[in-house]
């Protein structure tokens, strides 16, 4: 950043001497600025009686994007300021699919809309947001929550049958006004930090305490992490709380056993110290049941306690789970603290875990608390198991905190774009920047980072780009080899013996109404590739839908794949975008990039969306033993990670150009 907007910078962004739970900050002096006690008018564009308030607040606005790091004067404010303008940013999103003089449809005991601008899987459109209806002939709104979704039909319930009846004989007009709990959720955290000076937490030092590793060897529960080092290190040093008070890291790459490692260090500790409590977070209902599962494989079910959300339907739950969480008769009930207080072993995501706040649990209750994917949550997401303790100002959070993760993997989606690079960023990320974890003489301080590099995934050609490009090659490959090659019919695939395949497709790309892209001779080549899949065998085995795993970076694509996959009977194909398949792993993965144009941003060529290089890592990541990529090289390798991944290809033959047999 230039000197000039440095100082720029420093003269807007003060310090900040007061931070409240919710909603706005109130004329807090912060700085050469005091806040408004409502932005609304500020983000709307319509300048406040104070022009001169108006103008810094605007500076300061503008100015995020040149914010490189967060200091820790500037943290709480300036995060504040951060869900303020996503919160914002989100509202916006949401009147995107506002209607006018609509007529609603009775289907069953629910009403149901159309709403034609409506993604699948459109993830700022949830069930639980809210819906307002307004009738102009009677000057009269109703409000309700959306109680499903499916495609681009929302389904609302309207309680009072005679208020039914009304709506249904007039024309309404209806907005969509998102929830965010998310965001207040974030907002308590930002008032709990400030309430017990917790700032601290997320700036961790080196402690200069003398601590020697353990030499005593354990009783491994699973024999494979016995005989990897780095995963046996990490689990005696969590077990010996040797990065107190700072969180402890495990920087688990793909395929690596990042759970296998948690999983293992959750048994040991249940093992050696019976008396201390242990909290699984993790920023999906999929992270959390994974752990869980594998947990009630290796300790008594008493010890183990799954906490839903009382949203999450009864339908969706793992029946090995079911009968260890909190549903009775298939409703969620959340525990009294003296029931709750005897659970050893509590998994939840991260934001359910601001339920256990009412429970005013002492300080000292966690003895350990685990975050699992980590990268893929924003910092204060992470930040919540945190914080729900009952903090007292004299009193220390007495866990030791866990945070797994991959900063190289993606991480949580944000809205608003000109904040991504602070909101966006996780804590085990910004973490990762901090003294306690850097590299010193090339190697991590074990006692709080431990980096796993023993692949169990997929085959040594499959990692070899992200390692290079990402992991300073220090992955090795630790995959038992599948000795059985694919037997095809099409000779393209029977004669290959290394796992890439870059089938070149140069075709059109085509722009929907809603921004997302499709690209429709990609669909024939994909869906045909599939069809090949099916005839095809590893070794003497047929191939299944199920090894099969089809990925693209763009929605519209996915939604057109997986119809055009129907049309042909195989329905158990899993295709998802890039962030769907993040954490899953299939036999076989493809690619399909859609990608046919460039884009010039500041001067510039980038390929848009398909450029994030945490993408990019992703999809490569997925595949264990035959990886198929369809694009147009000539775009892709205007991207240098793209245009690595080509030259890779091409060196090892693995460029073939697609013919009409596959479109």
């Amino acid at each position: 950043m230039a000197h000039e907007e440095n100082k720029n910078r420093r003269s807007i962004v003060g310090k900040s001497t007061h931070c409240t739970s919710y909603g706005v900050c109130k004329q807090v002096p912060f700085g050469k600025i005091e806040f408004p006690a409502d932005l609304s008018a500020v983000l709307n564009k319509t300048k406040p009686n104070d022009h001169k308030l108006y103008n810094d607040y605007m500076k300061l606005v503008n100015s995020l994007p040149y914010i490189k790091t967060i200091e820790p004067e500037y943290y709480l404010i300036l995060f504040k300021i951060l869900l303020y303008l996503e919160d914002h940013e989100l509202h916006l999103v949401a009147a995107k699919h506002n209607l006018t003089n609509q007529k609603l449809k009775h289907v069953s005991d629910t009403f149901e809309i159309t709403v034609p601008t409506l993604d699948e899987d459109d993830p700022f459109i949830t069930v639980c947001d809210t819906l307002k209806l307004e009738v102009k002939k009677l000057k009269f709104k109703y409000t309700c929550n959306i109680t499903n979704i499916i495609g681009k039909k929302v389904y609302i319930t309207i309680r009072k049958s005679s208020l039914a009846s009304q709506l249904l004989e007039e024309e309404v007009d209806i907005c969509f006004l998102p929830v965010n709990w998310q965001i207040r959720c974030f907002h308590y955290v930002l008032h709990m930090m400030f309430k017990h000076d917790l700032t601290n937490l997320v700036y961790p030092k080196i402690n200069k305490n003398v601590y020697t590793l353990p030499e005593s060897d354990l009783d491994w529960a699973n024999k494979s992490v016995a005989k990897n080092e780095e995963q046996k290190i990490a689990v005696k040093n969590i077990l010996n709380y040797s990065a107190y008070p700072a969180p402890y890291i495990l920087f688990g790459p793909p395929g690596t056993g990042k759970t296998t490692t948690l999983v293992e260090t959750i048994y040991q500790i249940r093992k050696q110290c019976k008396s201390k409590n242990i909290l699984v977070c993790a920023p999906s209902n999929a992270a959390a049941d994974e752990i869980a599962n594998r947990l009630l494989c290796l300790l008594p079910h008493k010890d183990i306690f799954r906490m839903y959300a009382a949203s999450k339907c009864c339908n969706n739950i793992d029946e090995k789970i079911y009968p260890n969480s909190n549903f009775i008769d298939d409703m969620v009930l959340y525990l009294p603290r003296e029931i709750f207080v005897l659970k050893k072993i509590v998994i939840t995501t991260l934001v359910t875990c601001i339920r256990l706040v009412s429970l005013k649990l002492r300080n000292d209750h966690f003895s350990y608390i685990f975050i699992d994917e980590a990268s893929q949550s924003i910092e204060l997401e992470s930040l919540i198991p945190l914080v729900v303790m009952n903090s007292k100002n004299d009193e220390a959070l007495y866990a030791q905190i866990v945070i797994a993760g991959d900063p190289y993997q993606l991480g949580p989606l944000i809205k608003c774009t000109k904040i991504q690079h602070l909101l966006g960023k996780s804590l085990l990320e910004r973490l990762m920047e901090c003294e306690p974890y850097q590299k010193v003489n090339n190697k991590y301080n074990s006692r709080y980072i431990t980096k796993l590099i023993h692949n169990y995934r997929s085959q040594e050609a499959i990692i070899h780009i992200s390692n290079e490009l990402f992991y300073e090659k220090d992955l090795l490959c630790d995959k038992t080899e599948n000795k059985h090659s694919i037997i095809s019919n099409w000779m393209v695939l029977s004669r290959k013996t290394f796992p890439i395949l870059f089938l070149v497709l140069r075709s059109e790309e085509v722009r929907t109404p809603n921004g997302s892209v499709y690209n429709e001779k990609e669909i024939m080549a994909v869906t045909n590739i599939a069809k090949i899949l099916m005839l095809s065998k590893f070794g003497n085995r047929n191939i299944k839908e199920e090894d099969i795993g089809i990925v693209t970076p763009f929605k519209q694509q996915k939604i057109m794949i997986k119809r055009s996959l129907n049309l042909h009977k195989l329905n158990n194909i899993a295709v998802g975008t890039v962030e769907i398949f993040q954490g899953q792993e299939k036999e076989i993965i493809v690619l399909s990039t859609v990608r046919s144009q460039t884009f010039i941003h500041n001067g510039k060529q980038h390929l848009g969306f398909l450029s994030n290089p945490k993408r990019f890592n992703v999809a490569l990541t997925r595949a264990k033993d035959l990886l198929i990529i369809v694009g147009n090289p000539s775009i892709l390798c205007e991207d240098e990670y793209w245009n690595t991944l080509c030259k890779y290809c091409e060196r090892n033959n693995a460029y073939v150009t697609v013919n009409e047999y596959l479109i």
